[in-house]
């Protein structure tokens, strides 16, 4: 191999850092001149150009001059060029520069040259020395030279012209002159600055030259350097020694230049050799520093040669060169070497760079001695190029160190070894295995220097630590050291050399131990502690310090072997060696590494080393504060563990530490006296201080422990004691409270104390700190190193600035809502509070008390915290320790405890404590003012009752604040329920075990393998199917990325002979996308990260195993949610999985079943079991960390599938409910939801406590106490544990084997919180009855409200409470002492009562009747709301109407006011005379609304007898009476305006026909039938009479017609019905009552009659014809429409609109009402039967041709109804114009026919001169029967009985005489007769007939022969009435009629004989 490749590059890098200046990087270059403003940058460009002008010229010039001239010039020309060069710094722009530079160079040569050619070497160097001297001004060699100097710092181009001149031979000749041949002795010794500044420009052209390759070989021309180099080898003491380091250097950048022609010229000409050979004769004379410095030089042109060849290394070698460095070092060491010491440290160098020069690598055998570190790896540790080659080299270190005792030389040396093992950790193992320098240098180490010692053992040491390697055989000598311990310094360092190593693995503990080293420390260290018991610790002279350090180091290295290791500890106590161990604790020195000796042996015996502590500092003397000190923090390291904490109680270390406290009682006083006063407040503090971490580090995360602390009181122990310290107040004497300002919080006043200046007193400062300290212990970092505080002196405290981040830190947890770890702390500072104060500064103390409560209160912000602290007794703790504050309201720190207590009884508070606390009396008026001139008796009462009153607001004040919801929640979930919660952050795990749901027995298996409790087999799975319901609330949903599923139930199985357990029903939810998923799908019970996804198992069942139902809208963070879900077997294996929340189904899919048996098994051995067990929430093996944290409610399974309707109902429930659903209100019965054998479990963290395993076994059974065990990771005979089991509250039901409950598993996951506000422990110490107390004792409006609220906030939340204030009849009693208080109610409290009838939430919108005693006693009982203040009662109707509004919530409200008689109390306020329009008109909105909701006839009936109370008798006529303008005065009382009985009436009418009419009511045919019937046909016929208000009458004939409008109701009402009935129906019942109430003579009973209902409303409405609303409504009843409510205008206008909007498809299929044309018609009779006297446009002649013109419209819109042939209607149409009045001629009614019959009968001679005028509406009548008649002749045979014309012609009037009825048979033949001739007038007779009888159905051959049978008929006719006198007109005209009637038919048979026979017409 190449030796060029051999050689390492680093070996330049290692010298480098010897600092040996060997580079011409060393020299600085000159100085330039800088450059400073504009003109100066411009001047250097001009002089550049203007030389480069004028060397233009030199050069074009040069070769015409002689040479004389060209130096004269060129010397002239090199001022100006060094001038330019300094002012343009450096810069040159120059372009012909290597020109200049070959010119000036081979000048300088020519003039060397001149001056040594043919002279003397000693003249030589003084003509040189001359030439390049400064004299004044510089003369042309120092021009030339300095020229040389900066033109070879530009380029190489430059210095290759530079080098062709010969310059480099010249300078190496001048080299050697200067330093061979020195000057005078006194020259010599002084050397200008100026020849300086020339020796560094010389040297340093030379070293720019000899750099280059080229000025290397230019050199190699002559033999210069060959001398140069032997002249520093012999005349090194004889040179000239300002030229000793120029050469040196130069001789340096030669060597690092060196090219193969180099060493060739120098191994021709043996310098090395010539040179080794001088040295060695001047190596007994030379000084050692000179030689040093002169093989150096040799040494760098070898160890630089040798990368090209070896050739100058081999010379070295053969001329005994190391023997040369072994001489030359060791005489060095002889020799005094203050200076010269980096010369030797070069030597050492270049001979540690010589090692690796070889050409062949060293091979050597791996021996490997093993035991060695795990990740030691030999095969990786191969050469990398630095490996040792040279071993001669390395052996002249070696056998330096061997020989030499100077400390500067060994510690070089070692330094050489470490540095070789840097380069290849291989060099390690070359050495050691081939020269053995470490094994031998470690016989040798006692006899070197101390300081070598340790850096020997220092590389021992990094033997193991950097090269991961075990040198056995060296530690084995080591140890030999230590055993025979010759020099003790040396062994100590031993000692420490291998508790290094020891420390770097725990192997080492075993090596040392197997090697004995061990036991000979245990040895020593008895022998040491004997004589430390005799002596005890008396002052150590200095032979004893090192014996004392040499016994330290061997306990730190005792214990560094113990640490970790079981065995060696096993060893120490085998030896008996803890008795002797003890005794050094007291010795300050040996105490710490006792401590962790200790310690570690606590590992194989906890309580051991726990007796040894506790034991110490119980036994230490008070003035053993840094013994006690120490102790602690030993005991801290241990209590990490936790395992440690048992051992610590077991040994009684609370009691321990608390004696601690205990003994310092006074400690802190000040001025401190006694033995305290000569100890810092701040060692005391450091002791309260390290004395509370033990406490809280024996409590952190250890139930036990925290259970026997709590338990056992030693908190109030704890309490005790530190108010024992001497800073906390002790006097019994009441503290004075005095007021305070915005007071500081604590965190400032904690910095004040720490940090800042200000004149604090030292009571304060202690009590701040010891606060402080109390803080860190309930939040749960007291014993955290983060948390420690540092109990400096004043001077050495920080300022504020730079601890000001860590009371941002502190103010942000204060502010936060910090974790509450300790909650028993809080009780001790609350215990501590009222002791914070000092006489002496009571505005201070009551400061710092304030800040306290302050932050106590801040503590307690959150709701977990307040439920954390309410289990500590914090409350009970309140009232016994600051009751003076609680008594006096004044006290300022009155309401900072009243809020503390208020937040934390709104979570838990015990009756016993809220009864003290309702009990408490505030002394906020003392009673021993007196005025002198009021009697005493009279202020005391009156002081008293203002007590009374005041300590009643106080107590509503905070029950308020402890009963109020402090969250948004339903009503049935506003009231927290006590739950189990599951935090995933802290473990990722926790959850509810549930052992032996059931346990499916074998046919031959013992049943002593099953747990539970009951009797029988639980089937499973179920038969029938499951429900399971839960509640939960979900305080925080985990991100996607750290998704956790919530765990509802998950059923586990295992059978057993198997292995596996398999999950067989799971029901979850998933967070990421908000779905709830139900599992039946056999599952393997594994953890997460090993559940793969298994081979698909054919899946026969068509329905999954898995589904899901998105809940996404139904779940909100913060609220309880109830879920079911309902599993319904089926057949063949499937079932129906229906899921709910909040009692809404989500939805309802099927699935398959649960498997029989678990996995894949289809069978069972008989004498095999499978047991089956369940987990809520996320079990140990699916350990998951997410941030997902949830509460656990009420949970059930049921092994049926339950309905909605009782999913419902158990979600109202709420999540309060505790019981197993066996005796539920259901609609006010008690119901069984399910059956209770079917109940398999009900969990509910209220029936739960603490108990253990132990208990578990021998309450329950030794199965279900070994599960339990087993979940949790104890022992089965576990004793001490504590474990929640929530019981299953389904227990003692009937039923075959269940479980025994729930265990919670998971330390930091789960907390339980049995949850006990204040609203329910009110029912514990009287409920209610306090509240109603509270209101009697209210004096103002202030204390009512607040009295009232709390009630309300109670009793909305507290069901038992509800209960109770039935029970007790509450509500009597509350609605008696509003009444008594009316002058205080207010709206305000009005909304309260609202709110707690449940009819109004606070806050948000109505809603239906929760509380219906409330309702019916308090805000039913309208009298008391009449009578109070703000018009409360307008307030309540109008919140009446709100909740009674027709729809679901108001008809359940409607119906709920029909039971507590609502109406009857309304109707009662409507007979007060006083009671205002508004008033009414609410009330009868709340009438309507009642009705609409929940119609009833029994309210009807009620209103209906008020409605007949406001008639008034007939003699009152009411027409007269005004209404306008009552409506608009709502405020003023019906009293004081006219008609307000009409107005009232009319209220209550038009409500109830708004009723009736409602679209929202849709009442049936039967409840129309019904409700007439209640009130009978008269009731509604008493409001038509005569004398009533038209209003009132339009009123009621709307209301009777609308139920007429039913056609059976009609027709009953037509034949009549019975009277009276409203009567009777309203005092059913009553007889007994109404029997004894009768004074007078009994009134003799008639009996029922009937009332025939047309009969009487016609009757009625003659007296009402002139109100055309009448004859709208009864249109109305004609046209079969109810709602009749066209726009206010004229009767014509109005019937109108009622013919444009009737239903014209209900008329066609009903027909028109006969009964309702018969009313019109009798109106219109009335009308026109009267004297008329009225003009054109009156009534009286309007509305009967309005009427009758509307009949003409009707009639031929509907012509074939059957009405108009109805004999009813024509009888009393013909009533209508039938005369009533006497006759006065005989021809008198004949007056109005025309034609010629009409003229014939006017001609009667009997005609009055004047008759009497006639209503005009006659004449329309009559021309109405006309169009009848012309109908019914052309269309109605005459052969049909009942013919119209036959009916007409008999109908007459009642009681009418002969005499009319003859007139009116003669006006109807007439007027028939005038028919038949009016139709012949048309012409052709035939045409007239075809066209007449024209019938589109029947054509001609009906029509004809029916019109000419009428002819017939009534030709017939007219002769029989002729004959029997009736028709009373002269014969002739009769005679004329027939005969034009046969000539008709006779013009007309001719025409029509083709179509009909003659005969027929005949």
């Amino acid at each position: 191999m190449d030796p060029a490749e051999e050689f390492p590059k680093q070996q330049g890098d290692f010298l480098d850092k010897t600092g040996q200046k060997t580079g011409p990087d060393d020299v600085e270059a000159p100085a330039q001149p800088e450059a400073s403003g504009e003109g100066q940058h411009q001047c250097p460009a001009l002089q550049w150009e203007t030389l480069a002008k004028q060397f233009l010229e030199y050069e074009q010039a040069s070769p015409y001059l002689i040479p004389e001239e060209q130096q004269t010039r060129l010397l002239g020309f090199l001022p100006l060029f060094l001038k330019a060069w300094e002012e343009s710094a450096g810069i040159v722009s120059f372009p012909n520069i290597h020109f200049l530079a070959s010119e000036v160079s081979k000048l300088l040569t020519k003039e060397i040259k001149k001056k040594l050619n043919g002279k003397p070497a000693e003249d030589a160097r003084l003509a040189v020395g001359q030439l390049l001297q400064v004299k004044g001004e510089e003369d042309d060699g120092c021009v030339l030279l300095r020229s040389v100097y900066l033109l070879s710092q530009t380029d190489s181009g430059t210095l290759w012209n530079i080098i062709k001149s010969g310059l480099p031979v010249a300078l190496m000749q001048c080299l050697y002159l200067f330093f061979t041949f020195p000057l005078g002795k006194a020259s010599d010794g002084e050397t200008r600055e100026e020849d300086k500044q020339v020796q560094e420009m010389f040297v340093q052209t030379m070293l720019n030259l000899y750099r280059e390759e080229q000025g290397l070989e230019e050199l190699l021309s002559a033999a210069e350097l060959q001398s140069l180099i032997i002249a520093t080898a012999s005349l090194w003491d004889q040179c000239n020694l300002s030229w000793k380091a120029p050469t040196s250097r130069v001789l340096r950048t030669i060597s690092k230049a060196q090219t193969k022609t180099a060493i060739m010229y120098l191994q021709a000409a043996d310098c090395i050799k010539i040179a080794i050979q001088n040295l060695f004769k001047l190596a007994d004379t030379l000084p050692a520093s000179d030689m040093c410095e002169a093989v150096s030089i040799i040494l760098c042109f070898v160890k630089d040669s040798y990368p090209i060849s070896s050739a100058l290394l081999l010379e070295f070698e053969n001329n005994d060169g190391y023997q040369l460095l072994v001489k030359l070092l060791l005489r060095w060491e002889e020799s005094p070497h203050s200076e010269g010491d980096h010369h030797v440290e070069e030597v050492l160098d270049l001979l540690t760079c010589l090692t690796v020069c070889g050409k062949t690598e060293l091979k050597v055998s791996g021996n490997i001695t093993h035991p060695q570190l795990p990740h030691f790896d030999f095969q990786q540790t191969q050469s990398s190029g630095m490996t040792v080659k040279n071993l001669q080299a390395f052996q002249v270190l070696q056998s330096i160190f061997q020989k030499t005792s100077d400390l500067h030389l060994c510690r070089r040396i070692l330094l050489a070894i470490k540095i070789m093992w840097a380069w290849d950790t291989m060099n390690f193992f070359l050495l050691e295995w081939t020269l053995q320098p470490i094994s031998q240098f470690t016989d040798i180490i006692p006899l070197k220097p101390h300081l070598v010692q340790i850096q020997f053992f220092q590389l021992v040491e990094s033997v193991v630590l950097e090269l991961s390697y075990i040198p056995h055989e060296i530690l084995k000598k080591v140890e030999c050291l230590i055993k025979e311990n010759l020099v003790p310094s040396c062994t100590i360092a031993a000692l420490r050399c291998l508790h290094s190593i020891t420390k770097r693995d725990l192997i080492f503990t075993d090596i040392f131990r197997d090697s004995g080293l061990l036991g000979q420390l245990l040895t020593q260290l008895r022998k040491q502690a004997k004589i430390l018991r005799k002596t005890g610790t008396a002052s150590p002279c200095l032979e004893q310090g090192t014996e004392k350090e040499l016994t330290c180091v061997m306990l730190k290295m005792v214990a560094a072997l113990v640490l970790g290791s079981v065995r060696n500890a096993v060893v120490i106590k085998d030896y008996g060696m803890v008795p002797y161990i003890k005794i050094f604790l007291d010795d300050d020195c040996y105490r710490s590494e006792t401590l962790c000796i200790l310690e570690q042996l606590s590992v194989i015996n906890t309580e051991e080393y726990m007796s040894i502590i506790i034991g110490a500092l119980c036994s230490s003397t008070q003035g053993e504060l840094y013994l006690k000190l120490d102790l602690l923090k030993s005991l801290l390291r241990i209590l990490e563990n936790p395992k440690c904490h048992s051992a610590f109680r077991t040994c009684s270390g609370f009691n321990g530490l608390l004696s601690l406290l205990s003994d310092m009682e006074g400690a802190l006083q000040d001025p401190p006296s006694g033995a305290w006063a000569a100890t810092g407040h701040s060692l005391i503090l450091e002791l309260v201080l390290y004395t509370l971490q033990g406490i809280a580090a024996a409590l952190h995360l250890d139930p036990i422990n925290s259970d026997f602390f709590q338990r056992n009181g030693l908190f109030e122990k704890l309490a005790e004691d530190l108010g024992s310290l001497g800073c906390f107040w002790t006097q019994g004497s009441q503290q004075v409270p005095v007021q305070l300002e915005k007071g500081r919080t604590f965190a400032e006043f904690l910095n004040a104390a720490l940090y800042s200046s200000e004149p604090f007193p030292a009571w304060l400062k202690s009590c701040i700190r010891i606060l402080s300290f109390l803080d860190h212990m309930i939040k749960g970092t007291l014993h955290l190193d983060s948390c420690f505080l540092e109990i400096k002196p004043a001077a050495e405290e920080q300022p504020w600035d730079v601890q000001k981040g860590q009371l941002d830190q502190q103010e942000e947890l204060e502010g936060g809502n910090c974790a509450i770890i300790h909650p028993g702390a809080v009780c001790v500072m609350v215990r501590l509070l009222p002791k914070l104060y000092k006489e002496e500064h009571p505005e201070l103390s009551q400061e710092i008390q304030c800040a306290v409560a302050d932050h106590i209160q801040s503590l307690v912000k959150s709701e977990k915290s307040r439920q954390v602290i309410c289990t500590s007794g914090l409350l009970s703790t309140i009232i016994t320790s600051c009751q003076h504050a609680l008594n006096n309201d004044s006290h300022p720190l009155h309401l900072p405890l009243i809020r503390i207590f208020e937040k934390l009884a709104s979570q838990s508070i015990e009756p016993d404590v809220l009864r003290y606390w309702i009990l408490i009396f505030p002394q906020s008026h003392t009673l021993s003012k007196t005025d002198p001139g009021v009697e005493p008796g009279v202020i005391f009462l009156s002081l008293l009752l203002i007590s009374i009153d005041h300590t009643a607001l106080q107590t509503s004040m905070s029950l308020i604040s402890m009963t109020s919801p402090r969250n948004f929640q339903p009503y049935n979930t506003s009231l927290a329920p006590s739950f189990v919660e599951f935090d995933m952050s802290p473990e990722g795990y926790g959850c509810l075990f549930l052992p032996t749901l059931s346990t499916v027995m074998g046919p031959s298996a013992e049943h002593s393998v099953s747990g539970g409790i009951g009797m029988g087999t639980r089937l499973f799975p179920p038969l029938g199917g499951l429900t399971v319901s839960s509640w939960f609330l979900v305080s925080r949903f985990c991100s996607t990325r750290d998704a956790h599923p919530l765990r509802f139930l998950t059923v586990v199985r295992h059978m057993s002979r198997m292995e596996q357990e398999f999950v067989c029903f799971a029901v979850s939810f998933s967070p990421t996308d908000r779905s709830l998923v139900i599992s039946t799908e056999e599952v393997e019970f594994q953890p997460l990260d090993i559940m793969e996804p298994e081979v698909e198992v054919p899946n026969h069942s068509s329905a999954p195993t898995q589904i899901e139902f998105s809940c996404t809208q139904q779940l909100a963070t913060g609220q309880w949610h109830h879920l079911t879900v309902t599993v319904a077997k089926e057949t063949k294996r499937n079932c129906i999985v229906s899921a709910y929340i909040n009692g809404q189904i989500l939805g309802s899919a099927k699935m398959q079943y649960i498997q029989p048996l678990p996995g894949s098994s289809i069978s069972m051995e008989p004498s095999s079991f499978v047991d089956i067990y369940g987990y809520i929430a996320s079990p140990r093996i699916w350990k998951q960390k997410s941030s997902l944290a949830w509460r656990l409610g009420p949970t059930y399974l049921f092994e049926e599938s339950i309905s909605g309707e009782t999913v419902e109902a158990i979600n109202k429930l709420g999540p309060r409910y505790f019981s197993n659903f066996q005796a539920v209100h259901i609609e006010g019965e008690l119901t069984a939801l399910v059956a209770e054998e079917r109940i398999s479990f009900g969990i509910n963290a209220i029936c739960s406590s603490t108990t253990t395993i132990q208990d578990i076994k021998s309450c329950y059974n030794e199965v279900d106490g070994r599960l339990i065990a087993k979940e949790m990771g104890i022992i089965s005979r576990d004793s001490s544990t504590p474990v929640f089991l929530a019981r299953n509250i389904a227990g003692h039901l009937a039923g075959p084997l269940r479980t025994i409950g729930s265990v919670a598993v998971g330390q930091f996951g789960v907390r339980v919180f049995q949850s006990c506000p204040a609203a329910n422990s009110l029912n514990f110490i009287g409920g209610p009855a306090i509240l109603l107390g509270l209101i009697a004792m209210a004096r103002d409006d202030h204390a009512m409200y607040a009295a009232v609220k709390v009630l309300n906030s109670v009793l909305n939340r507290s069901p038992m409470s509800e209960k109770l204030m039935s029970h007790i009849g509450g509500y009597q009693l509350l609605a008696y002492l509003l009444k008594l208080k009316t002058k205080l109610l207010n709206n305000r409290i009005l909304q309260l009562v609202l709110s707690i009838a449940g009819t109004a939430e606070l806050g948000l919108e109505s809603s239906t009747i929760k509380n219906y005693g409330a309702f019916q006693y308090v805000l039913s009982n309208f009298e008391l709301w009449s009578n109070a203040p703000e018009n409360l009662d307008l307030v309540l109707f109008s919140h009446l109407v709100e909740i009674l509004r027709p729809s679901r919530d108001g008809c359940q409200n409607a119906k709920v006011a029909y039971q507590m008689q609502m109406v009857p109390k309304l109707v009662f306020l409507l007979s007060d005379v006083e009671i205002s329009c508004s008033r009414v008109t609410t009330i009868c909105t709340i009438f309507s609304h009642l009705l609409q909701g929940y119609f009833n006839t029994k309210d009807i009936l009620r209103i209906g007898l008020f409605l007949v109370y406001t008639l008034k008798p007939s003699s009152v006529d009411e027409s007269q009476i005004c209404l306008d303008g009552i409506s608009d005065l709502p405020g003023e009382a019906l009293s004081q305006t006219s008609g307000k009985t009409i107005w009232l009436r009319n209220q209550l009418l038009k409500m109830l026909l708004d009723v009736m009419c409602s679209d929202k009511l849709h009442l049936s045919s039967e409840a129309q039938e019904e409700t007439f019937l209640v009130l009978g046909p008269d009731w509604f016929l008493l409001f038509t009479q005569s004398h009533l208000h038209p209003s009132t009458v339009v009123i009621g004939v709307k209301l009777l017609l609308h139920f007429l409008h039913n056609p059976t109701l009609l027709r009953k009402f037509k034949e009549g019905v019975v009277a009276g009935r409203w009567v009777s129906n309203s005092s059913a019942g009553m007889d007994i009552l109404i029997d004894n109430l009768k004074s007078g003579p009994l009134i003799p009973d008639y009996g029922p009659y009937l009332v025939f209902g047309l009969t009487v409303l016609q009757a009625c409405l003659m007296d009402h014809i002139h109100l055309p609303e009448i004859y709208l409504l009864v249109s109305g009843l004609f046209l079969g429409t109810p709602q009749c409510d066209p726009p206010e205008a004229d009767l014509d206008s109005m019937l109108q609109w009622l013919l444009q909007n009737h239903h014209v498809e209900d008329v066609l299929k009903a027909g028109l009402c006969t009964e309702a044309v018969a009313l019109l018609l009798e109106m219109v009779k009335a009308t026109v039967n009267k004297p008329f006297a009225g003009t054109e446009g009156s009534w009286e002649v309007a509305y009967p041709g309005n009427i009758m013109q509307f009949l003409c419209l009707i009639y031929h819109s509907y012509p074939q109804d059957p009405v108009w042939c109805c004999s009813d209607f024509l009888q009393t149409l013909a009533t209508v114009v039938f005369h009533v009045r006497a006759p006065q001629g005989g021809c008198e009614g004949l007056s109005h026919l025309k034609g010629p019959a009409a003229a014939e009968a006017n001609s009667c001679p009997n005609s009055p001169a004047a008759p009497l005028p006639e209503h005009p509406a006659k004449k329309q009548v009559w021309d109405f029967l006309r169009i009848l008649l012309m109908e019914s002749l052309l269309s109605i045979p005459a052969h049909k009985q009942g013919h119209p014309f036959e009916l007409l012609l008999e109908a007459s009037a009642e009681n009418s005489t002969s005499e009319q009825k003859r007139r009116f048979q003669t006006e109807v033949l007439l007027l028939t007769m005038d028919i038949f001739h009016t139709m012949s007038q048309g012409g052709d007779a035939a045409a007239f007939y075809i066209l007449c009888s024209s019938d589109p159905h029947g054509g001609a051959e009906v029509a004809v022969p029916m019109l000419v049978a009428n002819v017939s008929y009534f030709t017939q006719k007219l002769v029989e009435k002729l004959y029997s006198g009736m028709f009373a007109v002269d014969p002739k005209q009769i005679l004329l009629f027939v005969g034009e009637q046969i000539m008709l038919v006779s013009g007309t048979a001719g025409l029509m004989s083709r179509d009909f026979p003659l005969q027929k017409l005949c």
